[in-house]
C-alpha cells in the first residue's frame, strides 16, 4: 500500500488515490434512471462505503469490478447521513501483482496470537473429565485442517470480531468469563462449559469464507455453522468406543440451543444451566465487541453514535474515565 492513508485516518475533504479491497460491489440504478456503483472498500484498519456515478470513469473491463477484487480508486472524502464515504472519479480493477502487502487489506485481532494459542491450549489442559477432553482434543488439537482454520476465522461476517483471528479471541473471551460464572455457581459442570464454549462456533470456519472479503460459503448457507459443529461432534463422538450417552446428549444440546431462540438459528431452547449460560455470554460477547467497535468507528459529531441496525439503537459514545484517572481532592 505504500504511503496511502488508512480508512480508519478518513477526514471529510481529503482526497485520496490509492488500492482497497472490494468486500462488496454493485452496480444499481437510481430512481433517476442512471445507472451507478456502490462498493464497499476495505483495509486492514477499517471499512467505507464508495459510489461511482458516472459509469463512464471506469477504466477497463467492468465485469472486472467485483467482490473480492482489489481496486484502485481516486475520490475524495464526503459525508452522507453522517458517514464517511468517498465519492469516486475513478475505478479500475488492480491485479494482485500490484499489490506489494496483501496483509494490508486484512484486520486482524488486536490480541498477540501466540498469546492467544497459549491461552486456548491452557484451557485444553485443564479439562479433567476424560470423555470431554477426548472430543475437544480430537477436533481443536488433532484435526490439524480444523486447528489451522479456527485460529486464523473471523467471528462473524458483519456483527462482532469481524477480523482474522477474531473467532479464537471471541471464543477465549467466552471461555474466560464461563470460567468465573462456574466459580460462582458451583452446581454448574465446569468441563462441560469450558468444552462447550470451546466448540461453540467452530463450524463457522466452515460458514465463513475468509480469504479475502469475508462472506458465506455454500456450505455455511446450506447448513449453518451449529448444524456442521453438531455434525462433526457426533463423527468424533462415533469414533470414541463406549463413549457416555449422557454427556453426548448435553454437549449437543449445548452447541444446538446456543443462540437462544428458534428464530435466531437454534433448532431448541437452552434448557439445562450449562446451555443457559453459555447461550447468554455468548450473546453478551458478541454484542459487546459490536458495541465498542460501533462507537469507536463512528465518524458523527456529537455524543451519540448513528442508530445501528443489528443493536435496535443508538449508543451514547461519551465515557466516564475509570477511578485510575480520577483526581478528587
Amino acid at each position: 500500500m505504500g504511503d496511502q492513508a488508512r480508512i480508519k485516518s478518513f477526514r471529510e475533504g481529503d482526497a485520496f488515490v490509492g488500492h482497497l479491497l472490494a468486500q462488496e460491489a454493485a452496480f444499481k440504478t437510481s430512481a433517476r434512471g442512471t445507472d451507478y456503483l456502490e462498493l464497499t472498500l476495505s483495509d486492514s484498519s477499517g471499512r467505507i462505503k464508495a459510489f461511482l456515478w458516472d459509469l463512464r470513469a471506469i477504466e477497463g473491463e467492468t465485469e472486472l469490478i467485483q467482490p473480492d477484487a482489489f481496486l484502485k480508486v481516486k475520490g475524495a472524502v464526503v459525508v452522507f447521513n453522517s458517514r464517511l464515504q468517498l465519492k469516486l472519479d475513478k475505478v479500475r480493477h488492480a491485479a494482485d501483482d500490484e499489490i506489494s502487502d496483501l496483509s494490508c487489506f486484512f484486520p486482524t485481532s488486536g490480541r498477540d496470537m501466540a498469546e492467544m494459542i497459549a491461552e486456548f491450549e491452557n484451557y485444553l489442559e485443564s479439562i479433567r473429565d476424560p470423555w470431554l477432553k477426548k472430543i475437544a482434543v480430537a477436533l481443536l488439537r488433532d484435526d490439524k485442517g480444523k486447528r489451522e482454520a479456527f485460529l486464523r476465522a473471523p467471528a462473524a461476517k458483519n456483527l462482532h470480531h469481524v477480523f482474522i483471528g477474531g473467532l479464537l479471541e471471541h471464543t477465549l473471551s467466552v471461555a474466560s468469563m464461563a470460567e468465573k460464572a462456574c466459580g460462582h455457581y458451583r452446581e454448574l459442570n465446569r468441563d462441560l462449559v469450558i468444552v462447550a464454549t470451546l466448540l461453540h462456533d467452530l463450524g463457522k470456519i466452515a460458514e465463513l469464507s475468509y480469504d479475502r472479503s469475508f462472506g458465506y460459503t455454500d456450505e455455511g448457507n446450506l447448513l449453518g455453522h451449529i448444524t456442521l459443529e453438531a455434525l462433526w461432534v457426533q463423527n468424533a463422538i462415533a469414533e470414541i468406543d463406549s463413549f457416555p450417552g449422557e454427556i453426548r446428549n448435553q454437549l449437543l444440546h449445548i452447541l444446538l440451543s446456543h443462540h437462544g431462540k428458534m428464530e435466531f438459528g437454534s433448532p431448541v431452547l437452552p434448557k439445562t444451566p450449562e446451555a443457559i449460560l453459555v447461550h447468554y455470554l455468548d450473546d453478551l460477547d458478541g454484542k459487546l465487541d459490536s458495541v465498542f467497535a460501533n462507537i469507536k468507528e463512528d465518524s458523527s459529531a456529537g455524543n451519540w453514535t448513528q442508530y445501528n441496525k443489528s443493536l435496535e439503537r443508538m449508543l451514547y459514545k461519551t465515557r466516564w474515565p475509570s477511578a485510575t484517572g480520577l483526581a478528587v481532592d
